[in-house]
């Protein structure tokens, strides 16, 4: 065999060893879990929910935007279906500002301005880039499901090494955002790919709520929702969030990272969440006093 006929051959064993390669490694990925119906999906992610009567944890949080960007600490108390309340801290060590977050108001101290905020639950759209109630941050915040109603209707399937829940959406509006079944290839904002003329037409179509739609990835071994994709299309925004390093509390898994982010016509921001310490079910107290001097924020 001549020098050149050695080299070609050996080439082509180089590529067929290699195409074999990649096609066991594909198989190995895509291990396809077994199917379940979508109420037996719904009941088992409602089963691992994380329940609690009080929480406390330790939070580093790295947030950024276009325009700025940083980072602090903040001590977190939690009252189940009560009240959120925060401390927060930047790297100076200095409390700069107190937050409590019920089911229908947000307070907020700056201690560094001497000035305080009042307002209604509302105001976390602006800071989520979505219409989130209380429930929806708690929920957020210990790794449950957000805003799944068991009123709403679901289809799911398998994606990979995940199962996937998500909101039945009308035939027609799923051909005009070109929603695949299954479209799990990305993340990126469904109202990005939809055509002008398609987006005008869907937005005057169809109502607020069938515009919004939204994706539970779960982890198979204990059906905790690993990453969760909301578009509003509606609003040309989306909300991204991604649970990571879960431990097990009480018996139950808990992601001790979150990473949210928020995409609008305006810009992106991202808020990265770490525990470093969790305690549930102890005795906490949840002080908010506004001083005399304190103004009130415009």
């Amino acid at each position: 065999m001549t020098k050149s006929r050695c080299f070609q051959f050996c080439f082509l064993l180089i590529l067929i060893a290699g195409t074999t390669a990649c096609k066991t490694k594909r198989v190995i990925e895509r291990s396809p879990l077994i199917n379940i119906s979508t109420n037996s999906l719904l009941d088992l992610v409602d089963a691992n929910n994380f329940d609690f009567n009080s929480l406390s944890g330790k939070l580093t949080v790295n947030a950024a935007s276009e325009l700025q960007s940083g980072s602090f600490k903040v001590n977190m108390r939690i009252a189940k279906d009560s009240a959120i309340w925060m401390s927060v801290t930047p790297a100076l060590g200095i409390e700069a500002a107190r937050v409590v977050i019920d089911q229908d108001s947000v307070k907020f101290l700056d201690k560094l301005k001497n000035q305080y905020f009042l307002g209604g639950i509302d105001v976390m759209d602006t800071l989520l880039a979505y219409a989130a109630g209380y429930s929806f941050l708690e929920n957020l915040l210990i790794g449950n499901p957000v805003e799944i109603n068991p009123e709403d209707k679901y289809t799911s399937f398998v994606d990979g090494l995940n199962y996937v829940l998500q909101t039945k959406s009308k035939r027609k509006l799923r051909k005009a955002v070109d929603l695949k079944h299954p479209r799990t290839d990305t993340d990126t904002l469904f109202a990005e790919v939809i055509k002008a003329k398609k987006y005008e037409k869907v937005t005057r179509k169809y109502s607020e709520d069938d515009l919004i739609l939204k994706r539970y990835f779960i982890r198979p071994g204990d059906f905790k929702v690993e990453k969760i994709l909301i578009d509003d299309i509606l609003l040309n925004r989306a909300l991204r969030i991604y649970y990571s390093r879960f431990e097990t509390v009480d018996g139950i898994a808990f992601p001790m990272m979150i990473k949210i982010e928020m995409a609008t016509p305006e810009g992106t921001s991202t808020f990265d969440l770490e525990y470093t310490r969790i305690k549930k079910n102890e005795a906490q107290s949840y002080p908010f006093k506004i001083p005399e001097k304190y103004t009130k924020a415009l």
